[in-house]
């Protein structure tokens, strides 16, 4: 995947309808579909019920402890809007995103998205790849990972994993989703090194699963393009 830091263009502050804004959002991303699908991974943003089903580890805001967030491969930002619904007056929202493109998106939905805009002072867009973002050690209550993780190299993927769970703080969580028969569509269509990638890198993920998976395991979303399987993982430690 590309690597390279991308620089942030500041969008500008005429609102735009609801509805105009999920279209553009669903446009630009077919877009960046058709110019990089290793990068981006779907042909489609993540639907509204993927992106709760994602943002359910966090807490509502109220009696709790300020928490903070980080969201990876923020895209178009529909699981950037689930999770800044959520967040409190003294949460942090750090939202990574490579594609320079949805990063002009993102900044300007930060003033023109009800949502988004209504969190702006406490969300910060990190426009480079996660593989460049520090991560410390223990700084994160709640990962959510957007990744098109099947795309990746398997040794990327086990570092990336072992990155999110070291800067988890005990008990935090991490989730993240893939796609369901994605795997079948390789075997038809792809090559046997690209077919054999596909598969170490699955095992790479039920291997940390098996390791960290919470007690509400793993759940399907059917409606989303296409359905999509949520995995919820747990830190050791904590209460």
């Amino acid at each position: 995947m590309n690597q390279t830091p991308v620089t942030v263009t500041t969008a500008s502050s005429v609102t735009v309808p609801t509805g105009t804004r999920r279209h553009d959002g669903a446009a630009a991303f077919l877009r960046e579909a058709v110019r990089s699908m290793p990068a981006t991974g779907a042909v489609a943003p993540s639907g509204s019920p993927l992106a709760r089903r994602l943002a359910a580890p966090l807490p509502a805001p109220g009696g709790r402890s300020p928490l903070r967030v980080l969201e990876v491969g923020a895209g178009t930002g529909t699981v950037t809007r689930a999770l800044a619904e959520r967040i409190g007056p003294g949460d942090r929202l750090d939202a990574v995103e490579i594609n320079p493109r949805f990063v002009r998106m993102l900044t300007g939905a930060l003033r023109t998205d009800p949502a988004l805009a209504a969190a702006a002072e406490q969300i910060r867009i990190v426009p480079e790849s996660i593989c460049h973002t520090p991560l410390p050690e223990s700084s994160y209550d709640v990962i959510v990972s957007c990744l098109p993780f099947t795309n990746f190299a398997p040794d990327t993927v086990r570092s990336l994993m072992e990155r999110y769970m070291a800067a988890l703080v005990p008990g935090g969580h991490l989730t993240f989703f893939g796609y369901l028969g994605t795997l079948a569509l390789r075997t038809l269509f792809a090559d046997r090194t690209d077919t054999a990638r596909h598969r170490a890198v699955a095992a790479v993920l039920a291997e940390f699963s098996a390791r960290y998976g919470s007690g509400d395991g793993r759940s399907v979303v059917w409606h989303n393009l296409p359905p999509a399987r949520v995995s919820h993982l747990r830190a050791p430690g904590g209460g």
